[in-house]
């Protein structure tokens, strides 16, 4: 195994990030595509989160955000061919920060709608919303 003298990574394998950004947060994640959510759901679980869901309907995003303890949130726009942001309405309610992960949309839109929340367009690296979900 190579020295990690001078503060140098001992490997590069893409894995850079650290396994515990996330750790203790309550992240919802709604997502109606299963293996999409099962992705982010290994992804975050292994960078510390417990993750509530992932929800895969409105109603069942809908129950998890007014009723659940939520650090943050991850919401897909297009759940079954329905808006999420009902969702989006009741964490802002309830002062819980979310970002939008969507395949289809406009940032704009959103910015316009949710004044200050994140949009990130599919395929977006769960390293990277692991970063920022972080950050939230």
């Amino acid at each position: 195994m190579p020295d990690n003298a001078g503060g140098r990574p001992d490997h590069i394998d893409g894995s850079d990030y650290s396994g515990e950004k996330l750790l203790g947060r309550r992240v919802l994640v709604v997502e109606d595509e299963a293996l999409v959510a099962m992705d982010l759901q290994f992804a975050f679980e292994d960078a510390g989160a417990q993750v509530l869901g992932p929800a895969m309907s409105l109603s069942e995003a809908l129950a998890v955000a007014e009723q659940a303890e939520i650090d943050c949130a991850l919401l897909d726009v297009d759940i079954a061919g329905q808006d999420v942001y009902p969702v989006a309405q009741v964490l802002q309610r309830r002062g819980i920060p979310f970002i939008f992960h969507t395949g289809h949309g406009s940032r704009r839109a959103h910015g316009e709608m949710f004044p200050g929340t994140i949009t990130c367009l599919k395929p977006t690296l769960p390293e990277i919303l692991i970063d920022l979900l972080a950050k939230l």
